[in-house]
């Protein structure tokens, strides 16, 4: 049973982080307007990400978006500290 749960544990480590719970990373240079047209996009795509992942862990037990290269946290953490969250 323990096992179980850190297989469990494992799985659920590797989904896309919604981009709401992401934090910006604080970096030099200026916020262009394709900085924030991008961060705008990849935000869209995050949020299907996290989406995907948790239907596929609930129904395949495997966080297929993630897997699949839908992950853009990083990116994400960079344009935040550059622009701020993005304006909905």
């Amino acid at each position: 049973m323990r096992r179980f749960a850190l297989v469990i544990l494992a799985v659920l480590a590797g989904c896309a982080t919604p981009p709401d719970k992401i934090a910006g990373v604080p970096n030099a240079g200026p916020c262009t307007p394709a900085d924030k047209e991008r961060l705008a996009v990849l935000t869209n795509q995050q949020n299907k990400a996290a989406t995907g992942d948790a239907l596929g862990v609930f129904l395949i037990g495997v966080p297929v978006s993630s897997m699949s290269g839908g992950d853009h946290e990083t990116e994400i953490a960079v344009l935040k500290g550059r622009c701020g969250p993005p304006k909905t």
